[in-house]
């Protein structure tokens, strides 16, 4: 599988700008096709021995 220079770029932002949000957290409803979304790109993320 190929992964594009912006696709690589696109990760590395990624990385680079997370923050901790556990104090930001909001009393919003997600959009169901969001929860998915996410949780779909969560099953595929590497673990180690599953934690």
């Amino acid at each position: 599988m190929h992964i594009s220079e912006q696709e690589r770029d696109a990760v590395y932002k990624t990385i680079f700008s997370r923050r901790d949000v556990r104090s930001d957290f909001i009393n919003k409803s997600i959009p169901e096709d969001v929860l998915k979304r996410v949780l779909t790109a969560a099953h595929h993320a590497p673990s180690v021995g599953f934690m």
